[in-house]
């Protein structure tokens, strides 16, 4: 490499090295609304610092971080202002709103701090894992990890109606479906369907608000309840699982589908999106990185593979993968059609 290249490539890893400082600070400017009060007006530095009482000392180079993340931007007349990736992402009125999400991953810093020992194991930092993690998410966490699957969701949905074609379908269950943005995705590309969202008490109450808020309230009913513990709701012919296995070890996994198979409808079709590996362990970069967290958690990101493979265990057939993505992948499978007085088998469809 010549010095440009091996200047680039020290500024890369330099970054890696400070990602929790990047983190944590994003997190905390989220925290006090800083984007959302520039959404509203510019302000000076001297404005900012008063409105969020940040210490003189700092504020300046707090600033000088945002700017260079091109978070935020400084106009001809000296006031700070949004640039139109803050705006489109870091303020909570968009649609595009990823906040959340940082919020979340800021309350994982401790148990991020427990992720040589994860590596080095393969236990999650909880004895219970997700079960641990899920059951402890305090009204506020709630909504948090909502808030910033909902954009995950919506934008994950979108691409997921161009991979697979719903067309076929009525009625979906959107199994773990939380606030509902691939169903919001899915109906809205498809005014034919149906759908019902299975998710965890006080889960369901954010759903709703954005169902209402998409306007699609009379196309969708809730149903809450645990998919370990409870039977999921019957007479769906398609259903989504969006995120949920890289969750879970194996054997929770089997739950999940086994469930799942039972659910749905004979001859039906279930969809698996989630961030998933390349074949090879090559990436892509999302799914490594989302996949360490699912390290500290008791679960891990798989491939394609082993997704169809997962699939077939629990009963399904006619395992399709769909191309590898930097952020989703999708696998779906058939639930064989059912004959009078006999056992399972493929239609001839």
């Amino acid at each position: 490499m010549d010095d440009a290249a091996l200047a680039a490539e020290r500024l890369r890893i330099y970054a890696l090295q400070d990602g929790a400082v990047r983190a944590r600070t994003l997190a905390f400017c989220l925290r006090i609304g800083l984007f959302d009060v520039l959404e509203e007006r510019p302000l000076t530095s001297e404005e900012l610092a008063e409105r969020f009482g940040l210490a003189p000392r700092v504020y300046p180079t707090l600033l000088a971080f945002l700017a260079a993340q091109r978070l935020i931007e400084r106009g001809p007349d000296g006031r700070w202002r949004n640039t139109p990736t803050a705006s489109h992402f870091l303020v909570r009125s968009s649609p595009r709103y990823v906040g959340g999400r940082a919020l979340l991953f800021d309350g994982f810093y401790e148990a991020i701090g427990h992720l040589d020992t994860a590596l080095a194991t393969g236990r999650p930092w909880t004895p219970a894992g997700q079960h641990d993690m899920f059951a402890g998410f305090s009204p506020e966490e709630q909504r948090w990890f909502a808030e910033g699957m909902l954009a995950n969701a919506i934008h994950g949905g979108e691409a997921l109606v161009r991979t697979v074609d719903f067309a076929p379908f009525r009625r979906l269950l959107d199994v773990g479906g939380g606030p509902g943005g691939y169903t919001i995705a899915i109906l809205r590309a498809h005014p034919h369907m149906e759908a019902t969202i299975f998710d965890l008490p006080g889960v369901d109450g954010i759903a709703r608000e954005n169902i209402e808020r998409a306007g699609l309230g009379g196309r969708v009913s809730f149903a809450t309840g645990s998919f370990f513990d409870d039977p999921l709701p019957r007479g769906h012919d398609v259903l989504l699982l969006s995120s949920i296995l890289h969750d879970w070890e194996d054997d929770d996994c089997a739950r999940i589908l086994r469930a799942c198979y039972e659910a749905l409808e004979p001859g039906g079709t279930i969809v698996v999106t989630e961030p998933m590996l390349a074949d090879d362990f090559t990436g892509p970069d999302h799914p490594s990185v989302s996949g360490l967290t699912m390290a500290l958690l008791g679960g891990r990101n798989r491939t394609r593979r082993e997704i169809a493979a997962m699939l077939e265990a629990a009963g399904f057939r006619d395992t399709w993968c769909g191309p590898l993505g930097e952020q989703n992948s999708t696998v779906t499978a058939r639930k064989p059609q059912l004959r009078s007085n006999e056992g399972p088998v493929l239609d001839s469809g």
